[in-house]
């Protein structure tokens, strides 16, 4: 029963981070189709000559414009995730509590959240970093286009590809439903299936959609994932440091494509300083050196759950045992 317990609290804590991310990259993917229209609306207002764009001036004066879209949209849709962060917090704190910790930490306290909030800051300006980039791309496009008298059909083109890539707007019924499959598979996480690929492959092959070089939403997409794992993993260590506990459980799901560094550890038992160590090894997919917020690497779904070995036991096999009742 014991055992149970601390699987059980695991689970929830791991669900609850999942289930908002999916709900975090749907709405994203309506966001970035919304902005891909707001940002070619505003480009083609501008002045249009024998197919192409040839007013620099008002190329240049366009910034503005996307920068607020990218703003008013991407940025504002944003920081509704940052401010869902507090779920996550909060569920921290509600498995925490079930463990034998003291009373006062089994609920939020205001020390909990001034950490929250500059967990919440870091998290964010990962996003606003990259809708300043975004901008500076998207501007620079449009003055380079008129510059050089470039279509203007493929000034659209190019801003579809910069901003949502393979996921851009369809022109046929067809195309669109290899794209909105395509959606729903990313977010289910199953990448790596073959009905996936193929339909990756149709696109490229018969519609000429391209997956290659950087959008927004394949960026977006990852930051979603690592800056909601990275504050589960920072807030969780932060309350840990807190409670004195410097022992933890690498625990999460394992599937298909995950890395064998994760598999070869997973549920295992490490001390701070042991996981710092094995960190600072190589291996294929790792993103940092710092265990408890890059984890195993870029879209790495493993937790350290803090525990006490006066709980329980380390079995031969790394494991723990979880054995209060």
């Amino acid at each position: 029963m014991a055992q149970d317990l601390l699987q059980e609290l695991q689970a929830i804590r791991a669900k609850a981070v999942n289930t908002l991310e999916a709900q975090h990259q749907r709405l994203l993917n309506d966001t970035l189709k919304t902005l891909e229209q707001r940002v070619i609306q505003s480009v083609s207002e501008l002045p249009i000559q024998d197919g192409a764009l040839f007013n620099t001036r008002l190329a240049i004066e366009i910034r503005p414009k996307l920068q607020q879209a990218i703003e008013e949209l991407y940025l504002a849709k944003v920081q509704t995730f940052i401010n869902d962060y507090d779920k996550i917090a909060g569920t921290i704190v509600a498995t925490y509590g079930k463990l034998p910790i003291p009373a006062e930490f089994k609920q939020i306290t205001e020390a909990d959240l001034v950490t929250i909030q500059q967990l919440k800051k870091i998290a964010f300006s990962q996003f606003q970093n990259l809708a300043t980039e975004f901008t500076n791309t998207l501007a620079q496009e449009v003055y380079q286009s008129s510059l050089v008298g470039k279509p203007f059909a493929d000034v659209v083109q190019t801003i579809r590809d910069k901003i949502n890539g393979i996921y851009q707007q369809a022109d046929t019924v067809k195309q669109q439903q290899l794209v909105d499959f395509i959606q729903k598979q990313k977010i289910a996480g199953k990448t790596n299936t073959e009905d996936f690929k193929t339909a990756v492959d149709e696109l490229k092959q018969t519609y000429g959609s391209t997956v290659t070089g950087a959008n927004l939403a394949v960026y977006s997409s990852q930051i979603v994932q690592d800056a909601l794992m990275g504050f589960d993993g920072q807030f969780a260590k932060y309350r840990a440091d807190e409670l004195g506990l410097t022992s933890f459980v690498y625990y999460g799901s394992i599937i298909r494509d995950s890395r064998d560094f994760c598999v070869e550890h997973a549920n295992q038992v490490f001390t701070e300083e042991e996981a710092r160590a094995l960190w600072q090894q190589d291996w294929q997919g790792k993103s940092g050196s710092d265990p408890f917020l890059d984890r195993g690497g870029y879209n790495c779904r493993h937790h350290w759950q803090p525990i006490s070995t006066d709980w329980g036991t380390i079995k031969e096999d790394g494991t723990f045992d979880y054995t209060v009742e």
